[in-house]
């Protein structure tokens, strides 16, 4: 008796990658639902002239949201204690508070799918580790890049997303590991570009999700947030922040995500960080000890 539960045990990585594209490229694909107060928020920033009492009033609206968002807030990363959710956005800053948000919007609703929990966990905390790593490269590199936070955190959403799609196409055996990792690895620039077009994020936010694993300087319009994705991602597997099969079952097997050494020399260059790589280790060595409480 033949079973009607699909088996991805045989498949190939260029089946699986196939099967991925088709998911995103079709016209009635949609991605994951985040709290609306996280795409609220994202408009709210778009605008110079944002007030405290319009960021307290949408935040309001997911007590939820605020209680995670207090509790990050008040961690040693960001100072300490707070009084209330005005005092947050006043002692933050409002485009901080909403990196916060998107945080804890995106371990709501982004990393979690029934069937593939061990890698989703890897890419939640790589992620953050690369958004925490993202806002410091951005800084040492001296760039006015108010999105550099939330292009580490969401880089890898084109994974999650393809994996909270699996999932809801309903039972089915997984394949292994390393090709799914290798079949993701293809797709998961362009599924990220798709949802962040979808949600409506800013476009260089788009723009460096799309291209984060190749920043060139000889790219035309290269944008300069995927060289500190790169460098950030760099930062993250140096310190075991990185995603792998060794990394989520303990087996040897493929990278993936990682970034290549050209690419990593490019970005270094542009960023004006070349030569100072035993810094931004140390930077990685006391982010990793100051985020071991978040995750």
């Amino acid at each position: 008796m033949c079973s009607s539960v699909p088996s991805y045990e045989f498949a190939t990585s260029d089946n699986l990658q196939e099967l991925m594209r088709g998911i995103f490229e079709a016209p009635d694909y949609r991605p994951p639902v985040l709290p609306s107060v996280a795409l609220e928020l994202a408009e709210l920033t778009k605008r110079p002239n944002a007030s405290y009492d319009e960021v307290v009033a949408v935040l309001q609206n997911d007590p939820l949201i605020v209680a995670k968002v207090m509790k990050i807030g008040q961690s040693s990363l960001y100072g300490g204690r707070l009084q209330s959710l005005r005092n947050a956005v006043q002692r933050l800053g409002i485009n901080t508070l909403r990196d916060i948000v998107w945080q804890v919007a995106a371990g709501l609703r982004l990393f979690g799918a029934q069937g593939y929990a061990p890698l989703m966990q890897r890419l939640r905390t790589h992620s953050i580790f690369t958004a925490y790593a993202a806002r410091i490269i951005a800084v040492r590199a001296g760039l006015a890049a108010e999105h550099a936070f939330l292009c580490g955190l969401l880089h890898d959403m084109g994974s999650a997303g393809t994996l909270i799609a699996l999932a809801d196409a309903g039972p089915h055996t997984a394949p292994p590991l390393s090709t799914l990792l290798v079949a993701l690895d293809s797709v998961h620039e362009q599924a990220g570009a798709t949802i962040a077009r979808i949600w409506q994020l800013a476009p260089e936010i788009t723009s460096a999700i799309e291209f984060h694993h190749r920043y060139h300087p000889d790219l035309p319009d290269a944008p300069v947030l995927s060289a500190v994705i790169c460098v950030a991602e760099s930062m993250a597997e140096r310190q075991g922040f990185g995603v792998s099969a060794t990394s989520v079952s303990g087996s040897r097997g493929v990278r993936f995500d990682a970034q290549g050494s050209t690419q990593l020399e490019h970005s270094l260059k542009r960023l004006r960080l070349h030569g100072k790589e035993e810094d931004l280790a140390k930077r990685g060595e006391e982010l990793a000890t100051q985020l071991k409480g978040m995750m």
